[in-house]
């Protein structure tokens, strides 16, 4: 499909071990991106699975690094063109991206511009000006909030949710309560990477979730 062709050129960047986009063998490499045929949540779709090292450990929550992809140009666009090909293909009409505090504003405002729509900013509490909503959540060390400017969004605006990382999930459930409140239409939460094990798509339901890399 065309999206397992975008998903193979991250081959180029020297990030997947499988084969090239000439066919030709590629030799393994640490932190190789991986795919395989279709992800928990669109079983029609290509799934990338990351097989680095690189993590951080805060407690019992695990997060894996994307400076390697965000540091690479051709694997960061393709990124970008799997997602924007994605979108353009599930929802016929989108009118803004939401970009989650503070890694989606990376994958978030690029994303807006592939589709032609502009991007707006949910961020930690104060952080932005004039009038704001806010939601609360837990976190494993407290309590954080999530704000977005009160007339950010119009009722009825149909909003695609963008971070890079989705693990227990709330922090992007905050961000769903967000657009509830300004009366907005949640199409999707889309991730980069997904901690499987961390069941935070299940927190999302019935919100669909679109996950570019999975781990269990």
């Amino acid at each position: 499909t065309h999206l397992a062709c975008l998903a193979l050129s991250l081959v180029c960047a020297g990030l997947c071990p499988e084969r090239s986009a000439a066919g030709s063998p590629c030799p393994p490499l640490p932190g190789a991106l991986k795919l395989s045929s279709g992800t928990a949540h669109d079983p029609q779709a290509p799934a990338v699975t990351w097989s680095g090292s690189s993590q951080v450990t805060y407690g019992v929550k695990l997060n894996r690094d994307i400076s390697p992809l965000v540091k690479d140009p051709i694997a960061f666009r393709t990124v970008i063109d799997i997602l924007e090909a994605h979108l353009k293909t599930r929802y016929p009409q989108i009118d803004f991206i939401a970009g989650l505090d503070s890694r989606g504003f990376l994958f978030g405002p690029v994303l807006a511009q592939r589709l032609g729509i502009g991007c707006v900013l949910i961020r930690k509490k104060g952080k932005l000006p004039g009038p704001t909503e806010s939601v609360s959540y837990a976190l494993e060390y407290g309590q954080a909030e999530l704000e977005i400017q009160s007339d950010a969004l119009e009722s009825g605006e149909k909003v695609v949710l963008v971070d890079d990382l989705l693990a227990t999930g709330g922090t992007m459930c905050a961000a769903c309560e967000l657009m509830k409140k300004l009366k907005a239409e949640v199409l999707e939460c889309v991730v980069v990477i997904e901690l499987k094990s961390l069941k935070g798509a299940e927190k999302l339901k019935p919100f669909p979730v679109y996950s570019l890399l999975q781990y269990d």
